[in-house]
């Protein structure tokens, strides 16, 4: 019997798929190869011929937008580091 998901969890993942639509082509293929292929920073760099500093910061990129996204407010948490 397969279990039908709640409304809630139709918005959260329509949430997720906007933040990975407006992700830039690296920081898309950086994300999705982090987490669902589980490659590490390394094997990324190698395949996109980057540095592994360059995944970071793609990766960072990619979960400010999910973040960005994933929360109803746009919170800018850096600004209370002041």
């Amino acid at each position: 019997m397969s279990m039908r998901p709640t409304r809630a969890q139709r918005r959260q993942l329509r949430r997720a798929e906007r933040a990975v639509d407006n992700m830039s082509p690296m920081q898309r293929e950086i994300f999705l190869g982090i987490r669902v292929d589980e490659l590490s920073y390394i094997e990324i760099a190698a395949t996109h011929g980057i540095t592994v500093a360059d995944v970071e910061r793609h990766f960072a990129g990619a979960l400010r937008i999910l973040d960005r996204h994933m929360h109803e407010r746009h919170h800018k948490w850096w600004q209370f580091w002041r």
